[in-house]
C-alpha cells in the first residue's frame, strides 16, 4: 500500500521475524510485476551485507545483485557497471565514501537495515543515505525510537523529508512537549502521525511457539592484508603436505594439526599469531558490530569464544 502511494514506512518488528525476508519479497514482487524501470539499493552495517546476499541467493535466486565493495576503484566499477542489476547492496561505511558516484542514479527503493545506524541526523551515515536518489524509501530496525524522539524524527526525514516539519519546529511542536511536559495531546498528535507508517510486531504478539534458538550465520569478508596472511598460510600448509610421504603424513598429523589451528587463528584476528599485526580483523570488528546491534535493540548477550 505504501509503495503504490510512494511513501516510505518503518519496518520495525522484533528481532527474528523475518524484516529481511519481507523486503526480498517486496523487491522480488516489483521484479515479478515488471515496471520497474531502474534497481533498488539496500544500504546495510559492514556485517550484514554478506547475509543480504546469502539472504537473497536462498529466498530469491532469480534477482540479480551487485555487491558495492573492494577498493575504492573496484567499488567504483562496480557502481557504473551495475547496468541491468536488480539490487546493488553496500555498507553505510561505503556509502559516505561513495556518495559522488550515486549522484547521477536514481533507484526504485532504497533499503536501509539497522536504520538506528541514522539515528543522529547530523551524522555523515544520515547525509548520506538522505543524499541518494529514491523514489520509495523503507528503513528496517527493531527500535525507532532508543532514547530520544529525534531518532524517529531522523528516520523519517529519511523516508518522507518533510512529514513530520523541520527538525526545529518538531522539536518545538511535539518533541519538547512530550518529554519535558508529557503533554498528552502532543503525544496523540505524533501517534497519528506515524502509526500509519510503521509495522511492528513483538514476538510475544505473534508467535506462542517461536523455538527456543535461531540459527544465523554471519559471512564477513577480509580485507587485503588479512587475505594475504590467510593466503600465505594455506599455500604454504598444502606445500607442506604434498613434500611429505603417507608415512611422514602419519607421524606428523599433530604438526598438521597445528598449522590448521593457525589458519583458524588467522581467520579470528591475525594478532593471535602474528605480534605486529596492525592490520584489521574482520570477525573481530564484525562480532563487535554485532554486539552494539543487539545491545541498542536490548538483548543480552553470551559470548562463547
Amino acid at each position: 500500500a505504501l509503495d503504490r502511494l510512494h511513501m516510505g514506512g518503518i519496518l520495525a518488528d522484533d528481532m527474528g521475524l523475518g524484516k529481511t525476508l519481507q523486503v526480498i519479497t517486496l523487491l522480488l514482487w516489483a521484479k515479478r510485476r515488471g515496471d520497474q524501470d531502474s534497481a533498488s539499493i539496500v544500504v546495510a552495517p559492514t556485517s550484514l551485507v554478506y547475509n543480504w546476499m546469502a539472504e537473497i541467493a536462498k529466498f530469491a535466486p532469480e534477482l540479480s545483485v551487485v555487491l558495492i565493495a573492494g577498493n575504492k576503484e573496484e567499488r567504483e566499477a562496480a557502481i557504473q557497471n551495475a547496468a541491468g542489476a536488480d539490487i546493488l547492496i553496500t555498507s553505510y561505511d561505503l556509502l559516505k565514501r561513495d556518495i559522488l558516484s550515486y549522484a547521477d542514479k536514481t533507484f526504485s527503493y532504497q533499503i536501509i537495515d539497522e536504520a538506528q545506524y541514522i539515528k543522529t541526523h547530523t551524522t555523515a551515515a544520515a547525509k548520506s543515505v538522505k543524499a541518494v536518489n529514491s523514489r520509495v524509501r523503507f528503513a528496517l530496525t527493531g527500535t525507532p525510537i532508543e532514547n530520544r524522539l529525534s531518532e524517529l524524527w531522523s528516520i523519517f526525514d529519511f523516508l518522507m523529508p518533510g512529514f513530520l516539519y523541520g527538525y526545529e519546529q518538531f522539536r518545538k511542536e511535539l518533541e519538547m512537549p512530550i518529554v519535558k511536559h508529557n503533554d498528552k495531546d502532543a503525544m496523540s498528535k505524533l501517534k497519528r502521525l506515524v502509526e500509519p507508517f510503521i509495522l511492528r510486531r513483538l514476538k510475544q504478539d505473534v508467535l506462542s511457539d517461536l523455538p527456543d534458538k535461531n540459527e544465523e550465520i554471519c559471512y564477513v569478508h577480509f580485507d587485503e592484508k588479512q587475505q594475504n596472511l590467510y593466503d600465505g598460510q594455506a599455500l604454504h600448509m598444502k606445500q607442506l603436505i604434498e613434500q611429505q610421504s603417507d608415512e611422514m603424513f602419519q607421524k606428523n598429523k599433530m604438526a598438521i594439526l597445528a598449522e590448521i589451528t593457525k589458519i583458524r587463528q588467522i581467520c579470528c584476528d591475525p594478532s593471535l599469531c602474528f605480534e605486529n599485526y596492525d592490520g584489521e580483523s574482520a570477525k573481530r570488528e564484525t562480532c563487535m558490530e554485532l554486539l552494539k546491534s543487539a545491545m541498542d535493540s536490548g538483548h543480552k548477550i553470551l559470548v562463547f569464544s
